[in-house]
């Protein structure tokens, strides 16, 4: 029975350490992430869309061309 609570022991410890492994490696994803985005949208290369979504990058458009000649 000792044994059955030093593997169960072992066990929850091995799984808190592994979650905290992944949170941690997720907390710095998400920080790379941040960071990629402010330079992105420094450089001008994002426009905000709504307000469930950040931004995006826009390709610019060519100018549309001018009008013929009695075009109204």
């Amino acid at each position: 029975m000792k044994s059955l609570f030093t593997l169960a022991a072992l066990a929850g410890v091995f799984v808190g350490a592994r979650h905290f492994v992944i949170f941690m490696n997720e907390k710095s994803k998400n920080r790379l992430m941040a960071r990629k985005l402010a330079v992105w949208e420094s450089e001008g290369g994002a426009v905000p869309l709504s307000s469930t979504r950040a931004a995006a990058q826009v390709r610019p458009q060519k100018p549309s061309s001018l009008s013929p000649p009695g075009a109204g």
